[in-house]
């Protein structure tokens, strides 16, 4: 059976991969959640199969990674063959501040700073280091960043957008951290890579009933991102954009290992 361990499996696109992953049954299917008794409930609620299994796992939280690592290890018989890791704090009440908005108010900044860089970068190394041993023990080998195009230089300077400062801060530092384990690894044959989801709808659990305020930002964002691919018709839902970047992953080899690539398995970003 082919093993899959997705990290941060709460809601949007990780949860979205527990349901297209355990549709095959040849899959082993581990979601790591910080509150894991609702993730449970939602799985049962949706009638998710058998081999999806929830954890407790928190990206702030190393031990608890180690732990979980532990657990998997016993799921798995000791190999992990993919692991995902999808680390997203971008709070959209800020999300269309740009870094003159928080003149006079630094304060401010650095605590959302401060947080997506635990939450998007150091928890990416603890997640890697508590579960390389399993990693390396697969036929597979295969770790994998959720980044974002908000980390994306040029599409950056292409749309304009100034906004989303710490988050896009912490994407582009986590893009590095896999380079550098990529850098580390290359050696012993595990594939590390940065994916870029695309212009994903994933904080309302409701596309059809989106926040006024996330719906405001999301409107922002279509119109520049417009300027970088004009025939953007707004946002996917996470099950286009898991289904893309599945075929991705799939057909990654170590010399991408270390990249930043879209959905579309490609640097283009949209």
């Amino acid at each position: 059976m082919t093993s899959y361990v997705i990290v941060g499996a709460s809601r949007g696109l990780d949860y979205q991969y527990l349901k297209t992953l355990s549709a095959s049954p040849s899959n082993i299917v581990i979601g790591l959640a910080r509150s894991p008794a609702p993730v449970q409930s939602k799985v049962s609620a949706d009638n998710l199969p058998s081999n999806v299994h929830i954890l407790h796992g928190d990206l702030t939280d190393p031990s608890s990674l180690n732990v979980a690592a532990a657990q998997v290890s016993k799921i798995t018989s000791g190999a992990v063959d993919y692991l995902i890791i999808n680390g997203a704090l971008l709070p959209y009440e800020t999300a269309h501040l740009g870094p003159l908005d928080f003149a006079g108010n630094e304060q401010a900044f650095m605590e959302e700073l401060n947080a997506s860089m635990s939450t998007n970068v150091a928890g990416v190394m603890w997640t890697v280091n508590a579960f390389i041993n399993l990693v390396k023990n697969s036929n597979v080998k295969t770790v994998i960043f959720i980044s974002s195009c908000m980390a994306d230089t040029e599409l950056i300077g292409i749309t304009g957008i100034a906004a989303a400062v710490p988050y896009a801060v912490s994407k582009a530092g986590a893009n590095v951290v896999v380079a550098k384990y990529a850098a580390l690894y290359k050696s012993t044959g595990v594939v590390f890579l940065a994916l870029g989801p695309g212009f994903v709808q994933t904080q309302a659990e409701d596309p059809d009933n989106v926040p006024p305020e996330l719906a405001a930002v999301q409107d922002a964002f279509t119109v520049a991102f417009r300027k970088y691919e004009p025939g953007l018709r707004g946002p996917i839902l996470p099950e286009e954009s898991v289904r893309m970047q599945l075929e991705v992953i799939k057909g990654i080899t170590i010399k991408d290992s270390g990249k930043f690539l879209s959905h579309l398995g490609t640097k283009k970003m949209l």
